[in-house]
């Protein structure tokens, strides 16, 4: 992937930092201190959390379907590639523009964001078992807390890229300006809303 192919989803990773407070979301200097601290000992968790996830998803009949017959193997790397990238760094542009293009990736490979946030619950629950088991308490809470910081930003990347394809695209299918098709839908919507409003 290249610059210029991610020049989307830069803005796009751009824009949804702006609207995270910055005492919610992932610090990029501080947090990332905290992982690079602890970079080594997570990764020797790369290969059950990649075995645990995707247990996890073959085993529940909707996840499961959002696969392939014989693909499990690719997407296993795929999600350790991530995983040991994550571990190393930096956490720049690239790197939160690649987050916002796997909302795009979802999109068109039918994972809903419900599975999305349910799988992120899941890796955040199981870093923040392994580091209370590993670490004192202290450097244990630090790791958990940078990682759920990252896991939420990530998450918001994701979600909000998902339903701006989603809308794109439904926008385009219908020959209508993007921009125009978001302003009717949130008309709709306060339609919707005021039909459910008891008056």
């Amino acid at each position: 992937m290249t610059e210029k192919n991610l020049a989307r989803f830069y803005q796009a990773a751009q824009e949804v930092w702006s609207q995270l407070p910055p005492q919610a979301r992932f610090r990029p200097l501080e947090d990332g201190k905290v992982l690079a601290r602890h970079a080594a000992l997570m990764e020797g968790w790369t290969e059950p959390l990649v075995q645990g996830f995707y247990d996890t998803l073959f085993a529940h009949p909707a996840t499961a379907r959002v696969f392939r017959e014989g693909e499990r193997p690719a997407r296993e790397k795929t999600l350790r590639d991530w995983y040991l990238r994550t571990l190393r760094g930096p956490f720049n542009g690239q790197y939160f523009a690649w987050q916002a293009l796997v909302g795009l990736v979802h999109l068109r490979r039918g994972v809903t964001n419900a599975m999305m946030a349910a799988m992120w619950n899941w890796v955040t629950g199981e870093v923040a078992k392994r580091a209370r088991e590993s670490l004192p308490p202290e450097e244990a809470r630090a790791l958990e807390d940078a990682w759920r910081r990252l896991a939420f930003t990530v998450m918001a990347l994701i979600a909000e890229e998902y339903l701006e394809a989603y809308l794109e695209a439904l926008a385009l299918t219908w020959g209508e300006d993007p921009r125009a098709f978001v302003a009717k839908a949130q008309e709709v919507a306060a339609q919707l809303l005021a039909k459910l409003s008891p008056t």
